[in-house]
């Protein structure tokens, strides 16, 4: 078989075989960068403090809690009707022309409503818009003949064609992860402490991390033993709200008042927006594993190219 394989390369018009060589470096490329970018946010996911809703610091932080509609009307989905916080849903038509047979969208609808979010300890409201949901509940199944269409209230354009029907929905009463960019309404900005003391304590707190050696390991994201400029941002970041929490030890008991609004909504600074209806260990597992593979698989691509480069080297 090792043979075959090199009797195959060494004849490649070399025209091709540039082709086939260009192809393989970047998709090795690519597979490496998605690995490390799936490693890195498996990162920050594991390493973002859990916060607490009554005592949070404004600014990026994840939650965990129940999920729940919005004053009683929750959403339906629009092909089983099932109560929901969130769908996304995708209609595609089996077309068939000859022997060729393809898949088609016929209509795609995803629900950016307003849901909560209830920690314990207070709810925050949470705008799905822009976000990576991670499902409760994935269902596709295939149907032939009339259903109707939950756009226009009709059956046209359905007749007895093949459907198939992908349906994603977040549950109310379920857990529920949400890692975000948390703005409080009706939060008094002196309630977490003067300006200067902020900064005071941010300063403290980065001097501790950098003379902690787990600490230092907590925000390389990418494993690599040294601190880039955009990892000791995202460290500055983080000492900046648990100075603000710190600071703000006093103002507690404001921030338990009816009458703040919390909203958990998409970052402005390119930060992840995750909506999860899966627990946090079981993401981080999950990005994890795809990493791995991703990584494992540009290890792969390269091995072939120097194999090819060996063998093309011998002609």
């Amino acid at each position: 078989m090792l043979d075959a394989f090199r009797d195959w390369l060494t004849g490649l018009d070399p025209g091709f075989y540039l082709v086939l060589w260009v192809g393989a470096a970047l998709l090795t490329l690519v597979c490496l960068l998605l690995g490390f970018r799936l490693l890195i946010l498996a990162r920050i996911i594991a390493h973002t403090p859990t916060a607490r809703l009554r005592s949070a610091a404004q600014g990026f932080n994840e939650i965990e809690g129940i999920g729940q509609i919005v004053d009683d009307h929750p959403l339906y989905s629009p092909l089983t009707f099932t109560p929901c916080l969130w769908f996304d849903i995708t209609i595609e038509r089996l077309d068939s022309n000859g022997k060729n047979r393809r898949w088609t969208t016929v209509e795609r609808r995803r629900s950016d409503d307003v849901f909560r979010v209830d920690d314990g300890t207070a709810k925050a409201f949470v705008d799905p818009d822009h976000a990576r949901v991670i499902p409760h509940s994935r269902r596709r199944w295939r149907e032939r003949g009339a259903r109707q269409a939950w756009s226009t209230g009709s059956v046209a354009g359905f007749g007895s064609e093949t459907h198939r029907y992908t349906e994603q929905l977040l549950l109310p009463g379920q857990p529920l992860y949400v890692l975000g960019w948390l703005q409080t309404r009706g939060h008094r900005n002196g309630g977490v402490g003067d300006h200067e003391a902020v900064e005071h304590r941010r300063l403290d707190l980065l001097r501790e991390w950098k003379n902690d050696e787990s600490a230092r390991q907590r925000f390389d994201l990418d494993g690599d033993g040294e601190i880039t400029e955009r990892e000791w941002a995202w460290a500055m970041r983080l000492a900046r709200a648990q100075a603000r929490k710190e600071v703000g030890e006093a103002d507690r008991e404001r921030a338990n008042g009816n009458h703040l609004v919390h909203l958990m909504r998409r970052p402005d600074h390119g930060d992840p927006f995750i909506i999860s209806g899966v627990a946090q260990e079981t993401l981080v597992r999950r990005k994890t594993l795809k990493a791995g593979g991703f990584i494992a698989g540009s290890l792969g691509l390269f091995v072939f190219w120097l194999i090819a480069e060996g063998t093309r080297s011998l002609i």
